[in-house]
């Protein structure tokens, strides 16, 4: 789930339980950081469950337990690929074509399979105060976007915002997540 998506179900969980205050960003962030492999239709179950067997407030664990269970009851899986897939770049300050192809050529040796539809998410830790220019951050983000898909990974890419973290050492990475639709 997204912090948006867990904003709704904290909302509802809300209705039932009035202990619940209204979530401010870190309580989001956290809640969606721990959420977020578990779709929101078996979120607001667990939230129905909880409150229908214990009177204490609902927890992201309590969540996460509610998806694990009903996962092992689904039966084993075939093979469940990752949640995610982190691409780190050995070099950070690559113009957009080299970012590109080397985009491309880190996908490939990592063994990423192909995912169809993926999102991608740049990690990107820069010194204090420098956080690029906009236009340069957009065409770095399209470079890698466009190297999933030169090396076969990504058929459609949704470029999510990326996230800017400040540290004395450069570094960029790249989060790419399967999607299950366009």
């Amino acid at each position: 789930m997204n912090r948006t998506q867990v904003a709704a179900v904290l909302r509802a969980a809300s209705a039932v339980d009035p202990r619940l205050a209204a979530p401010d960003d870190d309580t989001l962030t956290a809640w969606a950081a721990q959420l977020d492999d578990v779709p929101v239709e078996v979120a607001q179950e667990a939230i129905r469950v909880h409150y229908r067997q214990s009177a204490r407030a609902i927890t992201p664990a309590d969540i996460v337990r509610h998806w694990r269970v009903t996962l092992r009851d689904a039966g084993p899986p075939a093979v469940r690929p990752p949640r995610s897939y982190l691409l780190v770049l050995p070099n950070p300050r690559l113009p957009p074509a080299e970012l590109r192809a080397t985009t491309a050529e880190l996908a490939r040796k990592t063994g990423i399979p192909p995912l169809g539809h993926c999102s991608i998410r740049l990690l990107w830790t820069v010194p204090d105060g420098h956080h690029g220019d906009p236009e340069h951050l957009a065409a770095s983000v399209q470079a890698c976007a466009d190297g999933l898909v030169d090396a076969g990974i990504a058929a459609l890419v949704i470029q999510r915002t990326p996230e800017i973290r400040t540290d004395p050492r450069l570094s960029l990475a790249i989060a790419v997540k399967p999607e299950s639709r366009p």
